[in-house]
């Protein structure tokens, strides 16, 4: 028995080259019947057995040869499973060891918001996020938040030389809006424009990473960080023009019935989590006011056609005298500003499409906005009443608010917003509640591309 093994296996190994040995010039049957036949033709002097048998037997060669063909075969194999390793394989192993020979560390600031979300960002961040960002070559000083604010402080008192490569938010929208914030209020603003913004999503909200990004959860976001890159983005600045004070986006300004739920929802932070929005929709909706506002608007571009959507809306509502509107130009510009009057549920300013993490549908808000287009979307809700507000918000979770005859999309490079009468005057930024005396003026401008965002969309 040893020596029909052994002819077997002699007769399996040759079999094994001879498949290796590929010639292009011979087609592949060739090789099939070839091979086929050296396997069954028995030589002279060989042993012919029973076809049971001689499957049985050929079944037990294979297995022996498999093991002993690295040491009989090993040029020819070697080359063959080097080739069939998996392509990413290959890179990772070549990345890791290039890292660690250069040395290439990475030093960031990483700010995590404990309280973020169901406050469970220390969690993500310590068992999902620290070690791939470790094996990636950064080198992390995390820092955890003690109160609202405290990431701006942060950010704005860093000695930036201690973090070149970045600085890392662990929480929701709003600790990035504050990071953002802190950068942009230092005296040494040139170099601090220079630094990116990573973000790793564990809050209750992360409409920005996940529509600029394209990143929903916390390992997505870390692959993404380890990968590298950056992503520009306009940034837009929410000026209350009495007291001159300005603060910073990334997402979206808002005022009117949204504005009233993000100022509610803070009393059930705590109790609630993400959930506070929605039972802070539905008490505001019961008890829903009457939003008065003056709103003045400035097009991207000299577009002869400017007063097209103008005239439609007040076409629609002048019936009922709820809003007036007008064009007018500033002599010193040649610029065509848009004015109007009236009532309006909401009056939403947004920097990207603002497509929410959380929710079944994800809807889009602001279809044809970009992150980087020199241009913000602004979307007017006009009217007031439960129906009217219940229909956008039903025609909003499948993507056709739009389509709604009293809601107004335009681009713009600036809108100015002022309450009338005893409408509420916050003003919400990336989900910050921004609080104004009296009755203010919010002016929101465009800054182009002053922003950068650690990593890059999967897509590009």
């Amino acid at each position: 028995m040893s020596t029909e093994i052994l002819l077997f296996e002699h007769v399996s190994c040759s079999a094994v080259n001879e498949c290796f040995s590929y010639n292009s010039r011979r087609p592949r049957s060739y090789y099939q019947y070839s091979n086929t036949m050296k396997l069954q033709t028995p030589q002279a002097g060989q042993m012919l057995l029973p076809r049971k048998l001689w499957k049985s037997t050929r079944l037990q060669t294979t297995l022996l040869t498999q093991r002993r063909t690295v040491s009989n075969c090993c040029s020819d194999l070697s080359t063959t499973y080097t080739e069939q390793l998996p392509s990413y394989l290959a890179l990772n192993v070549l990345q890791d060891q290039s890292n660690a020979k250069q040395n290439n560390i990475r030093k960031v600031l990483v700010i995590l918001n404990p309280n973020s979300g169901f406050r469970s960002s220390r969690e993500v961040f310590y068992k999902k996020v620290q070690a791939t960002l470790k094996l990636s070559g950064f080198a992390m000083e995390v820092v955890e938040t003690a109160y609202a604010g405290h990431a701006k402080v942060l950010a704005s008192t860093v000695d930036l030389s201690t973090c070149p490569d970045g600085i890392i938010c662990v929480g929701g929208d709003g600790v990035v809006n504050e990071v953002l914030n802190g950068l942009l209020g230092r005296d040494d603003l040139k170099e601090a424009l220079q630094l990116p913004i990573g973000i790793v999503p564990a809050g209750s909200d992360n409409s920005l990473v996940w529509s600029v990004l394209g990143i929903r959860d916390p390992v997505s976001a870390a692959t993404a960080l380890a990968k590298g890159g950056f992503t520009p983005i306009d940034v837009f600045a929410v000026k209350w023009i009495q007291a001159g004070v300005t603060h910073f986006g990334l997402t979206a300004s808002y005022c009117g019935f949204v504005a009233d739920v993000l100022q509610l929802s803070e009393n059930f932070r705590l109790q609630l989590g993400p959930f506070r929005y929605v039972i802070a929709g539905i008490l505001k909706f019961l008890s829903l006011p009457q939003y008065k506002f003056e709103v003045d608007y400035l097009s991207p571009e000299k577009n002869p056609n400017l007063e097209s959507p103008i005239e439609k809306c007040h076409g629609q509502l002048s019936d009922d005298s709820k809003v007036k509107s007008g064009t007018y130009m500033d002599s010193s510009t040649g610029d065509n500003w848009v004015t109007m009057k009236g009532e309006f549920l909401g009056i939403l300013v947004c920097n990207h499409f603002c497509k929410p993490a959380q929710g079944l549908f994800s809807p889009v808000v602001a279809p044809k906005a970009q992150h980087d287009d020199g241009s913000l979307d602004l979307i007017l809700v006009h009217g007031s009443g439960r129906l009217r507000l219940f229909c956008f918000f039903v025609a909003y979770q499948f993507c056709w608010h739009l389509l709604l005859p009293f809601v107004e999309y335009v681009k713009v490079k600036q809108v100015n917003v002022r309450p009338v009468g005893s409408t509420h005057s916050g003003c919400g930024v990336d989900g910050e509640l921004l609080q104004a005396e009296g009755q203010p003026e919010w002016q929101c401008s465009l800054l182009p591309v002053q922003g950068r965002l650690l990593g890059r969309h999967p897509r590009t």
